[in-house]
This record gives structure tokens, sequence and C-alpha cells, in this order.
């Protein structure tokens, strides 16, 4: 428990005035000050604090109360967090419990260690003999001035630092606790050794830790003080004391991932940019921030591991109502790269038109795959709905489901049910681990209980539907038929070799897309319905083709309005249109043959020619007018899609594609109108 008597000096040492000024600008108006409330949107102050009796009232949002309230309000704390908070502030040591121990003393002591330590680095940098350290910062564009205005330093090692500290009545166990010495032998040693330092603040501005880099090769590159009673890099960030201001008064925070950028933002005059501490953005990071501010940009590298830090940051797209954005920079440049060869206002712009993280990373996702095949729409399917996984209990998950179709041009149902395979795949596989993890904890040591584990957990991702596996096609020794629309991934790395796989056949069960109910379960490779009947259209065809290639020829320049389903179809018509006319249907499929080794299995299972009572030019013409219905939908639903997911697209790019949208709805009236003209070629009687 905390005394009346501490919550009252903490209370006489506090004052209110300062207290918010330090993120509300205030303004005199009779005996008040007036600002805008920190607590909720505004453009005219309602926001008034009463310096004569230390209380604080806001009329537009009603909140108010004195400076406890306020820091409760500001900083999201409970009533006691609040009281300590006040009291580091104001240098007030309490007498209360807590984490477990006495508070105050010791804490202190080592933000004493720190500074002290801060201060021995940076007169190293700037006096020191051993000018390495200044000439790297010059090479870097920080001179004097940003080296004192950021007490940059430069750590010698060989025990300078221990010595000096020593000197200073610090005890061993101090340095030790504050990560700036470590043991050797019976003695200390320095820490950090050739490195130029960054010193680490608290938000107040005190000295908590320090990062250092190395000047030349050496690993690692980078050495972070490790976890002490005062630092924790989970939840501390690099440049919060000069930041917060700034990110109260720009309603944004920008987050980059390393000192230099956040200095080098800060001296092109971009305030209110945070960096993380050796690791990606955390969810005490995410809910410092928002107690300033509810929009976050991360500012990411413009390489693959700045596009994996995007990725992980979306389990944090939905805490506090935060409203997170990217921006990843162009040319693989990290942020004092861009600075240095574009300057400020150029980053400014990209910062203003930052992408909300859900829009970015599913974009990525398709870019990385190719969404026009289904092999590729597999890949990006599995992998955005391992993306949403933290976020599958959001009662926004359906729009994530939305988006993530309209993005890799599937129907939401087939999404659905793709995300619940993912799902329990994840949930194994993290079941798994965390067995693996306790049997690792009591054997200390990995046994061959891991390895059994480790082979389940890869099976368990095998069986997934989503996961991008083959299905079997063996049961018991037995060949068993796969489904008509099943397409081998092979298929899409160009044609697909002979092979054991490819020895079946691919039976269409009627043009309509239907299944046998006997057939294995779902294919790994994810089709839509359209592409289903599309791919029966494309088969049908295929056969018709290879026995009657003359009454084909005529129709040639209408295949190139077909977006085919399997690229191996395609290959077969060319090479069909390829051979002279009058040459025999015999012939033509050694031209076949010549280019798609399965040709056999896929021209062979249609039901046309046997079935219809049309003739065979009049079958080949409706076939083709259906197949190009089914591309001009499926070319129609993408158009609209891309209208649906894009706030970033331009007034012409909007009128264009919605001109192509038109189009595409003239010409399937057209082509529903010619389809549905002709009498249906299935019927047997």
């Amino acid at each position: 428990m905390i005394s009346d008597e501490d919550k009252n000096r903490v209370r006489a040492a506090t004052d209110l005035v300062d207290l918010v000024q330090e993120t509300v600008p205030l303004k005199p108006r009779g005996q008040d000050l007036w600002g805008c409330c920190p607590f909720h949107g505004e453009k005219t102050p309602s926001f008034h604090v009463i310096p004569a009796t230390q209380v604080w009232h806001c009329f537009g949002c009603g909140k108010g109360g004195d400076c406890f309230t306020y820091v409760m309000e500001r900083e999201n704390l409970s009533f006691p967090e609040a009281i300590r908070y006040l009291a580091d502030r104001a240098g007030i040591e309490i007498h209360d419990s807590y984490d477990g121990g006495n508070r105050g003393t010791k804490r202190t002591r080592l933000m004493d260690v720190c500074d002290e330590t801060a201060a021995f680095y940076h007169t190293q940098l700037m006096r020191g003999h051993d000018g390495r350290a200044r000439e790297y910062f010059a090479s870097r564009g920080m001179g004097a001035e940003v080296c004192r205005r950021y007490r940059l330093g430069f750590a010698p090692g060989h025990e300078a630092l221990v010595r000096h500290l020593g000197e200073a009545g610090f005890t061993a166990q101090e340095m030790i606790d504050a990560n700036v010495a470590v043991k050797r032998g019976r003695g200390l040693a320095d820490r950090f050794f050739d490195r130029v330092m960054f010193p680490i603040f608290d938000e107040r501005g005190r000295c908590i830790a320090f990062g250092g880099r190395v000047m030349g090769d050496g690993q690692p590159k980078y050495l972070n003080t490790a976890e002490t009673a005062i630092f924790h890099k989970k939840r501390n960030l690099y440049g919060f004391n000069w930041a917060k201001q700034h990110i109260v008064s720009d309603a944004r925070a920008v987050v980059v991932e390393g000192y230099t950028d956040a200095i080098a933002c800060y001296e092109a005059g971009i305030g209110n940019v945070v960096a993380t501490l050796g690791t990606a953005l955390t969810e005490q990071h995410v809910k410092t921030l928002t107690r300033f501010s509810k929009q976050i940009i991360y500012l990411f590298d413009g390489d693959a591991a700045g596009q994996k830090a995007a990725e992980r940051a979306i389990q944090f797209i939905e805490q506090s109502s935060v409203d997170l954005r990217c921006v990843v920079l162009p040319d693989n440049m990290d942020p004092m790269e861009f600075l240095t060869a574009r300057g400020g206002d150029a980053l400014r712009a990209l910062l203003d038109d930052a992408e909300p993280l859900m829009d970015f990373v599913f974009g990525k996702l398709a870019e990385r795959s190719d969404v026009s095949t289904p092999a590729g729409r597999t890949k990006a399917l599995d992998e955005a709905c391992r993306l949403i996984y933290p976020l599958r209990a959001s009662y926004l998950i359906d729009s994530y489901y939305m988006q993530i179709a309209d993005r890799l041009r599937l129907d939401v149902d087939t999404v659905r049910s793709a995300a619940q395979e993912v799902f329990r795949a994840v949930r194994s596989e993290e079941s798994t681990a965390r067995r693996r993890e306790q049997a690792r904890e009591s054997s200390g040591a990995a046994s061959a209980w891991d390895r059994t584990t480790a082979s389940s957990a890869g099976g368990a991702r095998g069986s997934s539907g989503a996961s991008g596996a083959l299905p079997a096609v063996r049961d018991g020794g037995e060949d068993v038929d796969v489904p008509y629309d099943y397409v081998p991934l092979d298929a899409y790395k160009g044609v697909a070799p002979a092979g054991p796989e490819d020895a079946h056949g691919y039976p269409a069960s009627g043009f309509q897309g239907g299944v046998d109910a006997s057939a294995p379960a779902a294919p790994a490779v994810v089709l839509t319905d359209l592409e289903r009947r599309a791919l029966a259209g494309e088969r049908e065809l295929l056969t018709l083709l290879t026995s009657s290639p003359d009454v084909f020829r005529p129709f040639a320049d209408r295949i190139t309005e077909i977006d085919w389903v399997d690229p191996r179809h395609e290959a077969i018509a060319w090479a069909v249109l390829a051979t002279p006319e009058g040459t025999s249907p015999a012939d033509v499929m050694n031209a076949v043959l010549a280019v798609c080794p399965e040709a056999p299995q896929l021209v062979s299972s249609g039901l046309i020619s046997s079935t219809s009572s049309h003739s065979t030019e009049t079958n080949i013409e409706f076939l083709i007018d259906t197949l190009e219905l089914y591309t001009v939908q499926r070319r129609l639903r993408e158009a609209q899609a891309q209208l649906r997911q894009g706030r970033g697209l331009s007034h012409e790019e909007r009128r264009e594609l919605t001109i192509k949208a038109t189009r595409y709805a003239a010409r399937q009236r057209e082509l529903h109108k010619a389809v549905g003209g002709i009498a249906d070629p299935f019927r047997t009687e």
C-alpha cells in the first residue's frame, strides 16, 4: 500500500500545468489555461487547467480531475501506477512494495550507473585519442552537434569503463545489474568493446540502457543491453523521450528499426519517430504508443526482412483501436539512405500516403505468388490464412476473408473453408511445439521424442487441404482416381514431365462440373466454381479439336480470348492449330504428344461428341462461347474486387477499371445470349 503521506508528497511536488504541457500546448484565457483535449479529437479548445486548484476538465468529453487522474488517462495506468509514475518524475522515493521488492533505491542506483556510463562514453567519443568513432559518425552524416544532441559515444573496452565507474563509487554488482559490465574470472570486464554507442533513454529522458554498433565487419553487428530491472526491450523504444510530444501534435507515431534511422528522421524535421530495440514491434510497444496516438506507421526497410516484419505486425491490428499502417521504402533503402538521397519532404509524402497494414500484406502475398494460376493461388491462400490466424476470433474475420478472396480471385466460401483447415493445422503445430519444448525442458536436451513429434507435426501440416501438398494418389497400393478438377502443381512450372502421378486420367463428371462422390478428399489446388466449370469445358474442347482438327481451325482466333485454367490445355490447342490443314487425327496426336506427354489422358475424357445431337461445328462454337463466358465472368469479378479494395486508386485508374467492368458486363450479356440460343448439347434424348 502507498501511504497518504506519500500520495500528498507526490501531489505537492507535481505542477499540473507543467505535466499537461509535456504533451498539450496551453494558452491563457482569464485565470485558466486552455488547449485541445488530448483524450479526444477536437479543433476548438475545450480542455482547461485551473492552476490555482491544480485540477483540469474537458467540456468536450466530460473528463476531469487532478494530476493523478490526468496521468491515469494519458498513460493508461492504474491509480497506484500513476502515483509511482509521478513519484519517479519528481524524484521522490515512496515506501511501498512493488514487484516483490523495495522500490526506488536500486532502480535509482542503476539509472545513475547508466547515466555515468553514458557520460563516460560521450567523453571518449568527443575527446578520446582514438578518432575512429568520430570518423565513423562523420561518414554517416553525424557531426559534432548531432553527437552532442543525442549523447552518442564510444566504448574503448579494456576495462576502462569498469575502472571509471569504480572510481565514481559504484559497486561491481551495480555495474553487473545495469549490464554495463560482466564477470570475467575473478574480476570484471566492460560489456561493450570497440563500438560506437547509442544511449537509450526512458520517456522521461533518463538513461536506462545502451546499443552498441561495430564500426567494421565484426559480429554481432549490434549489441544491446540485456534485460535489466530498468530496461525491457519489448517495452522500451529508442527516442520516445524526444518523440512523445511530436507524436501527440502530429496525431501519429512512426516506428523505424534502427537508432541511426531515428536520428536521421529527427534531423530531417520528422520528430514523431521511435525505433525498436533489436526486436519486432511488440504488444507493449503498441500499448505505449496508442496512449498518445491511435495511428502507428511502421516504416520498414525495403528488403524482405522489412516485409516480414510487416506481416508479424498484423497480430496487433485490432489492439486498442489502433490504425496500423506501413510504408516500405523503395530500392531496398533504409530510412537514413532514403533521407540522404531524397530528403525529408519525400519521406513525409510517403508517410502521408501510408497504406493500411492489412492491404499491404495481402498485396505482397499476391505479388509473391502467381495468383492467376491455381497452384500460386493455393500457396498465397495458405500464407494469408496463417497470417490472420492470430485474428481468428475477431468479429471482423469475415471482412478479412473477403479481402483475401478479392486479392486471390476466390469465392469467400472457399477462403472461409480453407482458413478453418489452416487454423486446425496451425493449432496442431503449436501444440506439437509446446510438447517438444516441455520435453526439452524436462530432459535438458533434444531427444528421440522430439524427432518423433517433429515428424508428426510435418504430417499434420501435410494433411491440411490448404497446405499446398499434393493429394495422395495411391491407397493401400491401389491406384485411385483423382478429381477432375485436380491440376498438378508441376503443370504451372511449364509442361509437367511424365511420371507416376501423371499416369492417372482426369475424368470429368459431365460438363457442369459435378464431382463423383467416391472421389478422394478435396484437392490441394484451390479452384473457384467458375474455374472448375471452365476446366471441364476445356477437356470437352480438347476431345473435339483433336478428333476433328479441321473443323476447329475456323475458330482459331477465338482461343486468344480464353484464359485457360490449365496451361497444358492451351499448349495442346496451339499444337493442333500448328499442324497443316488436312492432317489426320493420328498425326495431330503425335504433334500434341511432343508438347504434352499427358495428352492421351487429357483429351479422352470428353462426352459431348457421343451425347450431343448437334454438329461438331456447333458443339465447338458452343464450348468456345462458354469458355469465353467463364473468362469474362472471372475478369469482371477481378475488376469489381479491385474497385472494392482500391483505396489508393487514382481517379483515372478507377475510371479505367469501371470502363473495363462495364465492357465485361456487356460482353457477358452477349455470350449468355449466344450460349442460351443453343439447346443443351449434353442431352441424350
